[in-house]
């Protein structure tokens, strides 16, 4: 593969990640009872709303164990609140080293909060 190929394809890729660009097509595999799978189109816009929605549950689900208001939740994870309530409301995703504090807050969400204590203490 040529260095401007492998250029394209990163910024390609970048494009959608950040939300510039939108993908054409969107395929989702579907089990087909068998032990396989089939290949469906689904629309990009669909889809696009369903991962919203399942990362805005998941970040609000996040905060509820933890047992947080968005301002402390905010304060934990050293962004603004007003970018909180944008995940919540599925308006922006988070970065992926957010995502991945919120998937340990939902599984140890006091493991989290003991790491925490003196972040939300200083800022309490």
């Amino acid at each position: 593969m040529k260095p401007a190929e492998l250029k394209e394809i990163v910024r390609r890729k970048t494009a959608l990640l950040t939300g510039t660009t939108r993908p054409g097509r969107v395929t989702q595999l579907v089990p087909n009872g068998k032990g396989g799978y089939v290949r469906r189109l689904i629309n990009p816009e669909t889809y696009r709303k369903a991962q919203a929605a399942d990362q805005a549950a998941s970040v609000t689900a996040a905060r509820a164990k933890l047992g947080l208001s968005q301002r402390e939740m905010a304060t934990l994870m050293g962004i603004s609140p007003r970018t909180l309530q944008n995940w919540e409301q599925g308006q922006r995703e988070p970065d992926q080293a957010a995502k991945m504090l919120l998937r340990v807050a939902v599984r140890h969400p006091q493991s989290v909060l003991d790491a925490a204590e003196p972040v939300l203490a200083r800022a309490g």
